[in-house]
């Protein structure tokens, strides 16, 4: 035991202020030594100090209090050690958030700049095996892996083999318009097969596009969009209907691990399409 101490003189070793003290008394993180009967006052240890400080430091790092309790409640220094690594991993992730929405930023300083490599092309007719939803955009993830998970899967039962596959997508313009809209996936149909249950063999009409291929995952994608919408309606002539992505460099081991997505943006054709 050390000496005891007025909240006054605590605060002024310890940083924290009579509001926190007061909130950490409450919550039971630090609580003084003794509480006077009569005046409320609270008087704590000198003792408590290097305890004190511990709180401090992690709260100014955003660590939860629950994880500060569980902290200082462990009795041996490998939990402690476990709850101090899972925070500085979380520091990180944010950091690299942080990161990278700076680096957002930064870019949309800059005006969007068509970039050279916008083709028009023309699509032919396309069978293929597909699975349609309507969704929320804030589920689109997750829909998206489960759906080309269960679309592989249907690949590969029908050639006896998991076979790589360059999938696809195409959004109606409600789902960018209010978030909430069509979304179907699909693959290039396996020849002489039947599709199994809770997937649809259809065929892809023909179609004009302005295609745009996005370099990398879809972090800045809507730079993309945007460049590719713009290039679209200032020089062609957009035409309604959804907007239709293909997904590149997938792989077996690690099928979402694209390595560059080909927007294609509807277009109404100006010449003959090749045979």
């Amino acid at each position: 035991m050390g000496a005891r101490v007025s909240i006054g003189d605590f605060a002024v070793m310890t940083g924290l202020s009579r509001k926190a003290l007061r909130h950490y008394h409450d919550i039971g993180i630090l609580e003084p030594v003794q509480v006077d009967s009569h005046t409320g006052y609270r008087f704590y240890d000198t003792g408590q100090v290097d305890h004190a400080h511990i709180i401090r430091r992690f709260r100014s790092l955003g660590m939860s209090i629950p994880d500060i309790k569980a902290l200082l409640s462990a009795d041996d220094a490998a939990t402690r050690t476990e709850i101090i690594t899972t925070h500085l991993e979380q520091m990180e992730a944010q950091l690299q958030q942080t990161r990278d929405s700076v680096s957002a930023l930064r870019e949309l300083l800059a005006p969007a700049r068509t970039p050279a490599l916008i083709a028009v092309r023309h699509e032919p007719a396309l069978a293929v095996w597909s699975i349609g939803a309507t969704i929320e955009t804030s589920e689109i993830d997750d829909w998206f892996a489960v759906t080309l998970s269960t679309l592989q899967d249907a690949v590969g039962a029908a050639a006896g083999a998991r076979v790589a596959v360059v999938p696809g997508g195409l959004y109606d313009r409600e789902l960018f318009l209010e978030s909430r809209g069509e979304a179907v996936m699909f693959v290039p149909a396996p020849p002489s097969a039947a599709p199994p249950d809770g997937v649809r063999a259809e065929v892809l009409p023909p179609a004009e596009f302005a295609v745009l291929t996005h370099a990398g995952g879809h972090d800045g994608i809507d730079r993309s969009y945007g460049a590719l919408g713009t290039y679209a309606n200032e020089h062609l002539i957009s035409r309604q209907g959804p907007i239709r992505e293909h997904y590149l460099g997938g792989t077996l081991a690690d099928p979402t691990a694209f390595t560059a997505t080909e927007i294609c943006w509807p277009i109404l054709s100006t010449s003959q399409p090749p045979d």
